[in-house]
């Protein structure tokens, strides 16, 4: 099977495993084993995708490999009957119910039409011997004449990022086992317990979050090492939510979109993420699983308005690894921005086949993440006009200082450095305190009206001489007690 063909089918086989086991609701284990064999000829690998969910509707295995319209290539099948393979594009299917008595096996050709009875072979059942138990294992193995080691790392990559937002009753593992005259050596690179610290009954936003923190922190495709000198730790890095819902329908298949932006400030020193200034990795996820971005998403993310975040997107792309990438105008003012995507029904009974996700919906949530970055985070993502105006701040607070110290009327110097917030004393920079001072609420106010706000609240934007309240006057105060104005 052809690398190409191997991308599109791990997928699909992996979403099957993850919805298996979200249906079944109770703790279920998740295991990609990849056995090489790199002394055949040609060097081969074995590919085993075994999960204990639910037992397997045959018809999900029919219908997901048949729509995706998946051309398997007959030359790159390979035979090892040690293993029990199958060869011509076959894959081998083993399954059970909780309730079943047998163990049942299966042949599906792929090759086949959809509407052939040659398509899916029944073969003779295996009786259960060892308690009550459910489960699905999907075999198949390729030819690999040049680059094992590739498409080891490319499924080690989509595990890691499986494991952004996996359901929290799955525990994944993967296992790579070497084939050679010295025998057999066996590697875990990792399990899929990052996750043992949240809550069960954790949103699955918030355990998207928290996994695309961990995603970025690791630079994406790296297992294990963490960069220092990027940044330090989770607290460090910038997250905005967003959720966007759609009304159920009579048969109760509302959709749900949810969106996490995470961003990281560019570090004091040359590291990893300078270069990604400049770009945006954009990570989709259907019904829990890492899905290829499908084109409606696309372009909804294009349909943004960028540019009321202090964005102008230049181009967009998918990179070898099928993850969107947006590319900005001009660098951003942080190192790093991953963008995670999540689409799926609120019944996790309507799972076993994907459907496109709302285009509407993708970016609605999409906005309320940066929206919610926008308010949490005052100067961050200001539009294209707010930077503009923010750009006359420091000439405005100059001449605003420098008439207020020019007057001879005490009574009023008071009174703007009451207004100001700002104490009586003695100092020899007055007019420099008072300009910075002005400076600062300009550019906090102009935050603070670029944001999304209700009408009402628009009316009432907050003004240069008028403090908000009084406890956000005594921790937003320009100077402390041993900087006093003489006035």
């Amino acid at each position: 099977m052809e690398n190409s063909n191997l991308r599109r089918l791990f997928p699909i086989l992996i979403h099957s495993s993850i919805q298996r086991c979200r249906i079944s609701e109770s703790l279920c284990r998740l295991s990609v084993s990849l056995k090489c064999f790199r002394d055949s000829n040609p060097p081969s690998m074995r590919i085993s995708i075994s999960d204990t969910g639910i037992g397997s509707s045959l018809v999900e295995f029919q219908e997901l490999v048949g729509s995706e319209m998946i051309p398997l290539s007959t030359t790159k099948w390979v035979y090892h009957a040690l293993l029990s393979f199958v060869a011509d594009g076959l894959l081998l299917i083993t399954t059970t119910g909780i309730q079943d008595k047998d163990i049942h096996h299966y042949h599906l050709n792929t090759r086949e039409a959809l509407s052939s009875k040659k398509r899916l072979t029944k073969l003779p059942p295996t009786k259960k011997s060892h308690g009550i138990f459910s489960g699905t294992e999907v075999c198949l193995s390729m030819a690999e004449e040049e680059n094992i080691d590739g498409s080891i790392l490319w499924m080690a990559s989509f595990i890691r990022k499986m494991l952004i937002l996996k359901p929290p009753n799955i525990v994944v593992e993967l296992i790579v086992e070497q084939v050679d005259n010295l025998g057999t050596r066996s590697n875990r690179p990792f399990q899929g317990t990052n996750d043992v610290h949240l809550p069960l009954s954790i949103p699955s936003i918030e355990r998207l979050a928290s996994g695309l923190k961990d995603y970025a922190l690791m630079h994406g495709n790296s297992l294990h090492k963490e960069c220092q000198v990027c940044c330090s730790s989770r607290e460090h890095l910038k997250v905005g939510r967003g959720v966007a819902n759609s009304a159920d329908n009579i048969r109760g298949e509302g959709k749900t979109a949810e969106a996490v932006i995470v961003i990281a400030a560019v570090a004091s020193q040359p590291c990893c993420w300078m270069d990604n200034s400049s770009a945006a990795q954009v990570l989709f996820f259907q019904e829990f699983a890492p899905s290829p971005i499908p084109e409606p998403s696309i372009n909804a993310l294009a349909s943004v308005d960028w540019h009321n975040y202090g964005l102008k997107l230049k181009d967009k792309h998918v990179d070898a690894d099928g993850e969107l990438v947006l590319e900005w105008e001009k660098k951003s003012l942080f190192a790093r921005m991953d963008i995670g995507i999540h689409s799926y029904h609120r019944s996790a009974r309507l799972t076993r086949k994907r459907s496109p996700p709302d285009r509407n919906l993708v970016k609605r949530a999409v906005k309320a993440a940066l929206d919610d970055l926008k308010a949490n985070h005052t100067g961050l993502f200001l539009s294209s006009q707010a930077v503009k105006i923010r750009e006359y701040a420091p000439e405005l607070s100059r001449s605003i200082a420098g008439l207020i110290m020019s007057s001879n009327d005490s009574e009023f110097r008071g009174e703007c450095a009451a207004l100001l917030g700002l104490p009586a004393g003695n100092s020899n920079n007055a007019e420099e305190m008072i300009e910075s001072c002005i400076r600062d609420k300009i550019i906090k106010i102009i935050g603070l009206n670029d944001k999304k706000q209700p009408k009402e609240n628009r009316d009432n934007a907050p003004c240069l001489f008028e403090c908000e309240n009084s406890s956000e006057l005594e921790e937003d105060e320009c100077f402390g007690e041993d900087q006093m104005l003489d006035f």
